[in-house]
């Protein structure tokens, strides 16, 4: 068996814990309050002008609030569910290339949605992470047989971890595809969110300005 060095960001790994927001549902609403839960979170009571898990309420009164994200607005209705278009901070690029413009969650972090092997997925972009990365859980959801793959361990901030070496078929993101990118599957539930790492990115050019971070194919 072979050991891959698997280097990953500490503060990435504690933000495991939460999925890529990709969906709010309003529990209760009062005038300008509303009790919001982020891709089922536990439920937290935001005033408007305050931003939870990159979710600004915008107003609200007891019949619907509106809540905005990376521009994108939304009403909801009491127990109604917004669901985005897109993975929030996300947003396709302007330009005519093939590039994608992600902006900062308010930890510092950025997440997209993607696919594996053509099955939707989301993602916590990690330049700390040398391989694509997700859980045996994700990969039986994604129909990805990483069991013929080569057994083998990954080093996390956690200590080593059982880990299944595969070779994906494609992963993308926005309009970027790349082909026959190595990934791994650590056994069990973590990450809950796949990484995005570098046998990805390694293949774009990352621009990082402000808050802004834009991905394009080389």
């Amino acid at each position: 068996m072979h050991l891959i060095r698997l280097i990953l960001a500490p503060l990435m790994l504690m933000l495991c814990s939460t999925a890529a927001a990709k969906s709010v549902t309003a529990i209760a609403l009062f005038n300008e309050r509303a009790m919001l839960s982020v891709d089922g979170t536990k439920a937290k009571i935001v005033r408007a002008g305050q931003t939870h898990l990159g979710v600004s309420l915008i107003s609200s009164n007891t019949s619907e609030a509106v809540i905005e994200v990376n521009g994108q607005r939304k009403t909801l209705k009491l127990n109604g569910t917004a669901t985005l278009s897109q993975s929030l901070g996300a947003e396709p690029a302007t330009t005519g290339e093939q590039s994608l413009v992600l902006y900062e969650d308010s930890r510092g972090f950025y997440r997209t949605d993607g696919y594996i092997d053509g099955e939707r997925t989301n993602f916590l972009v990690d330049t700390g992470a040398n391989i694509v990365v997700f859980s045996s859980r994700a990969a039986d959801r994604l129909g990805i047989d990483y069991k013929s793959g080569q057994r083998t361990f990954a080093t996390t901030a956690s200590g080593r971890a059982p880990m299944y070496s595969v070779s994906l078929n494609s992963v993308s993101v926005g309009g970027i595809r790349l082909r026959n990118i190595q990934g791994g599957v650590i056994e069990g539930g973590f990450p809950e969110v796949p990484l995005l790492g570098m046998s990805f990115l390694g293949g774009l050019e990352l621009n990082k300005k402000g808050n802004k971070l834009t991905l394009t194919k080389r």
